[in-house]
């Protein structure tokens, strides 16, 4: 049998599939399809090499346990998807985080905050001090000062600490709650192991705290 016998057979049709399924999977950015792909692409190949009269134990088994690290994987983003629960409010606040991330996401940044609500001259950052947490403003405003003088307002859809947790340093200003305030407090620490684990988190809060920096920006631009 030649080459184009061996491409053309039905024996080959398995492993067309598999190959097929992987190539897509490199298409995908969803991680829940990209390892869904990777097991059904993985699972055709199987089937190849059992059906080619030329099974290769070695690489049979080392699908096999690629299969069962994809399996778990999936088991485990499901359960993040199923446990999320969010009221209609909550989601609303959250929107101009996560953007489009799946549910899943979703759940795994939620492990990295609490919500919390703050009283009036609660501080959320001191000027100078390290920053323990990203601070997301859904509720009320909070006042910003710069070596005691107030020099602007942050309100819902607004973090605080973030140019502490882009750069590492401490705060620049120092922030209190001018009204009683309900935030989702992320611990920086937390969440940038997250980011590193997942670059599409990382990307939408990225981007995120990118908008909020040039609004700032813009507005102090104003002020000056």
């Amino acid at each position: 049998m030649d080459i184009w016998d061996q491409f053309f057979s039905w024996g080959a049709v398995p492993g067309h599939l598999a190959y097929a399924v992987i190539a897509v999977s490199y298409l995908l950015t969803n991680i829940f399809w990209l390892r869904l792909a990777a097991v059904v692409g993985i699972g055709f190949e199987i089937v190849y090499f059992l059906l080619s009269g030329s099974a290769v134990w070695p690489s049979i088994v080392w699908d096999s346990a690629f299969i069962l690290i994809n399996l778990v994987q999936l088991g485990l983003i499901l359960r993040d998807r199923f446990s999320l629960k969010l009221s209609a409010d909550q989601e609303a606040f959250l929107k101009p985080i996560v953007g489009d991330l799946d549910k899943a996401q979703v759940a795994q940044l939620l492990r990295t905050a609490e919500w919390r609500t703050l009283l009036p001259e609660t501080v959320l950052t001191a000027e100078s001090q390290p920053v323990k947490d990203l601070t997301f403003v859904c509720e009320g405003q909070t006042a910003v000062r710069v070596k005691g003088q107030l020099v602007a307002h942050v309100g819902a859809g607004a973090f605080v600490g973030d140019v502490s947790f882009a750069t590492g340093g401490p705060a620049t200003a120092t922030v209190t709650a001018e009204e009683t305030v309900r935030v989702l407090a992320f611990d920086q620490a937390e969440l940038k192991v997250l980011c590193r684990r997942d670059e599409q988190i990382a990307s939408a809060l990225y981007r995120r705290i990118g908008g909020g920096l040039a609004d700032k920006m813009r507005a102090t631009t104003r002020r000056l």
